[in-house]
């Protein structure tokens, strides 16, 4: 009855949470989604897949294949899902429901998405003046660093010798920083990485050079981020 009752729920768009407990659904996205609180609130809406009229090269996703264990958190519960990825285009986090058919989450009540020990989170962006979904690259009491996912579409060309004929999609991505009440573009790289550091700048970057660490790595950044946050 309650499996029943998700089917129509999704149906018409919406989600209806369930009781206050976490599950591991596995293969089963559909009882998984209705255990992300009490409230009883809308996480989303599902939607038909359509294919483009024109066909289009590439992916909007940031992962090639639906494959991917997630962990989406709301105040009340966390739920695992087996079969979430992020649309950089639309700026929000999809699971398949059906061969053709998505769930769309928005992050109203969400608290974030860990998928592939990357984490997601909803910040207010001043530049874009809206909130975004992006990916925490650092954050503690000086300064935050946050990574936003976009689609580019490269034109197809009509001529074949000068190009391929179709449109693509890419992924592209940019940096942002929060510093107090200051929240700005970032160029991710060790000489401004180190300028917002202040006098802890000197160890870090000797730290960084005696292990030979890259900072656009993103094992490599967590090494020295927790260097950093252990002096």
């Amino acid at each position: 009855m309650l499996r029943t009752l998700i089917i129509a729920l999704l149906l018409c768009s919406t989600v209806v949470c369930g009781q206050n407990e976490g599950v591991n659904p596995n293969n089963n996205v559909l009882i998984g989604l209705t255990n992300l609180g009490a409230n009883r609130a809308a996480f989303g809406s599902s939607s038909i897949i359509r294919n483009p009229k024109k066909p289009i090269d590439g992916t909007v996703y940031i992962y090639e294949d639906w494959s991917n264990y997630a962990t989406v958190s709301s105040e009340e519960t966390n739920v695992r899902l087996n079969n979430l990825n992020f649309n950089a285009q639309r700026n929000a986090f999809q699971s398949k429901i059906g061969a053709d058919s998505l769930f769309t989450f928005n992050f109203r009540n969400l608290k974030e998405v860990v998928i592939k020990n990357k984490t997601f989170k909803n910040i207010y962006s001043p530049i874009h003046q809206k909130s975004r979904v992006f990916e925490v690259l650092v954050e503690n009491k000086d300064f935050s660093i946050y990574k936003d996912y976009r689609i580019e579409i490269k034109e197809g060309s009509p001529n074949p010798q000068r190009g391929a004929p179709n449109d693509k999609f890419l992924l592209r991505y940019d940096y942002y920083i929060v510093q107090g009440e200051n929240f700005s573009k970032f160029q991710l790289k060790k000489s401004k990485l180190l300028k917002v550091m202040g006098d802890k700048a000197d160890k870090v970057e000797a730290y960084i050079k005696s292990k030979k660490l890259k900072v656009k790595k993103p094992n490599d950044l967590k090494k020295i981020m927790d260097y950093y946050n252990s002096l």
